[in-house]
């Protein structure tokens, strides 16, 4: 009788929570979010997937986590991401390179399987020198690839790559061709032009910034749409004649189907983490520039992202393996 009472009286302050809307009980978060980095601890994504969630835990109940899923370039991570519930326990750092992977990867997941939270950092991407290099300006540089077709060795970050395909759209619109030579990663294609075993070196701030601070690489030109705060004097390839802006950007996403009430808390989170001071400042730390793009802004600043990089890989005849 006493159990039969309890289930009665428990049904009746459900159905009353109901009708008053009194639901604040079952608010979300009630349980841990994982939060995906689809590469290896100490990676990029990784480092900015923590740094972010530092600053977003307090506004989501210190319920957030970081978990790495390393594998097939990210696929793997990505897969599991996008195959996840869509109830905002799961979230997925996403990275550039789920829009450049697709074009020489079959199958690779892409990034419209996911609903953008936010774009909570970017990179600008530049062509980089050796310090001592005889092209003092990307004039020069321009110049030379022009009468030498060809001739001009760029070190990339593999075939397909992002640097890889930006650089082959700068070449085209030039009006020639460089010598592609294709490292492991954008770490060794770096040190490959700072030790001057490749001409020029086309990458993220973030990813050459130790050679940059060194003094080891000088950038001659930015692929970004205005010139960025990091090198004011370093002119965009718009103004030569070339226009060209693509970035490396960090975004926090989700699997579609999210309830929208759930985004809702995640993007106020997150935008209050990525306008957090020390945030802003951890971030340039890493060599990047912090930037809140909640979802109105994001879809459309990651289409034009995709749209462009198609069309580099339509252009050169890149096809998935």
């Amino acid at each position: 009788m006493r159990k039969r009472c309890l289930i009665i009286g428990f049904s009746f302050l459900m159905l009353f929570a109901l009708a008053t809307g009194d639901c604040t009980w079952a608010k979300y978060p009630e349980r841990k979010i994982r939060f995906i980095a689809a590469f290896a601890p100490g990676g990029g994504a990784d480092i900015m997937a923590r740094a972010v969630t530092k600053f977003a835990n307090p506004h989501l109940g210190g319920r957030l986590y970081v978990e790495n899923i390393p594998g097939a370039s990210g696929a793997i991570g990505f897969r599991e991401g996008a195959k996840s519930a869509p109830d905002g326990y799961t979230l997925v750092m996403m990275v550039t390179s789920i829009m450049a992977a697709p074009h020489v990867t079959k199958n690779y997941p892409t990034y419209n399987l996911f609903d953008p939270i936010c774009v909570a950092a970017q990179d600008p991407t530049m062509l980089s020198v050796k310090t001592d290099s005889r092209f003092k300006t990307i004039q020069d540089l321009m110049a030379y690839a022009k009468a030498n077709p060809g001739a001009l060795t760029v070190s990339t970050a593999g075939v397909g790559a992002i640097d890889h395909l930006y650089m082959a759209a700068l070449a085209k619109s030039i009006g020639t061709s460089f010598n592609f030579v294709p490292y492991k990663g954008a770490g060794p294609a770096t040190v490959a032009a700072a030790g001057g075993h490749a001409e020029a070196v086309g990458s993220g701030y973030s990813e050459a910034f130790s050679l940059m601070t060194g003094k080891k690489l000088r950038p001659l030109v930015v692929f970004t749409h205005t010139r960025s705060n990091l090198f004011p004097d370093v002119p965009t390839a718009k103004e030569m004649g070339h226009d060209l802006a693509v970035y490396l950007w960090r975004a926090v996403g989700v699997p579609k189907g999210v309830p929208q009430d759930v985004k809702d808390t995640l993007v106020d989170a997150f935008k209050k983490a990525v306008e957090d001071p020390e945030f802003q400042k951890m971030v340039k730390e890493m060599g990047l520039e912090p930037i809140f793009l909640g979802p109105i802004q994001a879809i459309p600043f990651l289409k034009k992202q995709d749209e462009f990089l198609t069309g580099i890989a339509t252009k050169i005849g890149l096809e998935p393996q």
